[in-house]
């Protein structure tokens, strides 16, 4: 247990909770499990109780995987009120330019970077080095080793309203849970889901949730950009709604099994037949229509991210193309809808073999788990290149199947830098949770 990790990821459809551990190949997802989601809309949570209640559930089923009970957990947080930032070019003096730089002078840099005064209520979640400029080399991605008196460093500042990342801990609070660190989801899913090729040579990642669209522009390895898109999956599930007179659950059912993005490729004569309440014969509805309406509101998005990565300034160095992820990316010619849109190559992603240990578990694989998925990668990779230590993560309250008295004492978690070399990951952090146990051609009919 000692070698695990938890996130959690709460979406507007969807509470999905996962739990890995690292290993040569990778972040190994070993239980996962979700449950819809209440209480949460357009990705931020606005009513903490029913929040929390679907959060229990999955994390009675998680429990029930690894036989342990979770107290810590990193978490995700998105919503429209994520911004990016660029922050002015400043320049650092070296205090000792006899010294090749450092990877801890590099950290510290970045970390006086989350101190920087934002607009009201917002507060710098992420910080990320976009080039450096140390003495005469111009535009350095990677300073450490070099020598030099004097570093103009340059960042993008991702910023959220503080009141967002509040209310996340009251709602994980309300499971006994404490919140390790906040991850912004577009970031997450782009780990989860690209290529090392399609993060070198400068990709789009569109990740389509229920409530909101996540895009994120990555290039030379880089994260450039990350911005929301106030609508998503849900959205195209209410125009269905509006479109054929049918409740929710009918709409999603027929949007995911027989909808099309490109009304194209639909066929023309085909028609499903639903049982509808009050209507006798049922309700036939069109497939070449339902293709119409999907098309329609795709494209929007889609033109809303070609927003987004026209305020990147990356547009023009984008070659490794566009890639989809999230629950809304499953809809049929999604990718023909948008290369016909953007101009861009499009692919869909999830997380795979480039990303995550091939003996996770197999639920975790779908396009749908991605934003969890690399919530485990950025959380794993925060740990080794920042030489954080995770201490005092668990409190045993069973031995044996016997209930034992629990200390005053409650364990903290610390972070601290390491002080050590040659220990395993395994030995650097220690447990995040509570042991239990120790170890047609005319119609079709829907």
């Amino acid at each position: 247990m000692n070698d695990l990790i938890a996130a959690i990821d709460l979406g507007t459809t969807k509470v999905a909770v996962a739990v890995g551990k690292k290993t040569t190949l990778g972040v190994k997802i070993v239980a996962y499990a979700e449950e819809a989601s209440r209480g949460i809309k357009r990705g931020r949570v606005e009513n903490v109780r029913l929040a929390n209640m679907a959060l229990n559930k999955a994390l009675a089923s998680i429990e029930s995987q690894i036989n342990a009970k979770i107290k810590k957990a990193f978490v995700g947080i998105a919503g429209q009120d994520i911004k990016c930032v660029s922050l002015e070019p400043f320049q650092v003096q070296r205090k000792d330019f006899s010294e090749l730089i450092s990877s801890k002078e590099i950290n510290e840099i970045t970390r006086n970077t989350y101190n920087t005064i934002v607009e009201d209520g917002a507060k710098v979640f992420y910080s990320v080095p976009q080039s450096f400029n140390v003495d005469n080399y111009m535009s350095v991605s990677e300073p450490v080793g070099m020598e030099g008196r004097n570093i103009l460093a340059r960042y993008k500042l991702f910023t959220a309203k503080e009141n967002s990342k509040k209310i996340i801990e009251s709602t994980l609070r309300l499971s006994e849970i404490e919140v390790l660190d906040v991850i912004l989801e577009p970031i997450a899913s782009a780990k989860s889901v690209l290529t090392e090729d399609e993060m070198e040579l400068g990709s789009i990642l569109v990740d389509i949730g229920g409530g909101t669209t996540d895009v994120a522009v990555i290039s030379r390895n880089v994260v450039r950009y990350a911005g929301i898109i106030p609508f998503g999956g849900n959205s195209i599930t209410n125009d269905i709604c509006a479109g054929f007179n049918i409740t929710a659950d009918k709409a999603e059912f027929i949007k995911v099994n027989h909808g099309s993005c490109f009304s194209d490729y639909a066929e023309p004569n085909k028609k499903l037949l639903l049982a509808v309440m009050g209507a006798g014969n049922g309700k036939e509805v069109s497939v070449k229509v339902l293709a119409r309406i999907i098309q329609a509101r795709m494209e929007e998005i889609l033109e809303a991210v070609c927003y987004h990565v026209e305020q990147s300034g990356y547009k023009d160095y984008i070659r490794g193309g566009m890639v989809f992820t999230g629950g809304g990316s499953k809809i049929e010619n999604l990718t023909n809808l948008a290369n016909f849109v953007t101009g861009y190559e499009a692919r869909l992603g999830s997380p795979n073999t480039f990303t995550i240990d091939p003996s996770s578990c197999d639920m975790c694989k779908d396009a749908k788990s991605s934003t969890v998925a690399g919530m485990l990668i950025h959380a794993f990779q925060k740990i080794e290149e920042e030489d954080l230590v995770l201490t005092n993560c668990f409190q045993q309250t069973t031995v044996s199947g016997k209930s034992i008295q629990a200390t005053d004492t409650e364990d903290e978690l610390v972070l601290v830098p390491k002080k050590a070399k040659g220990k395993s990951l395994k030995e650097k952090i220690t447990g995040l949770f509570d042991t239990e146990n120790l170890f047609n051609s005319k119609s079709n009919k829907v």
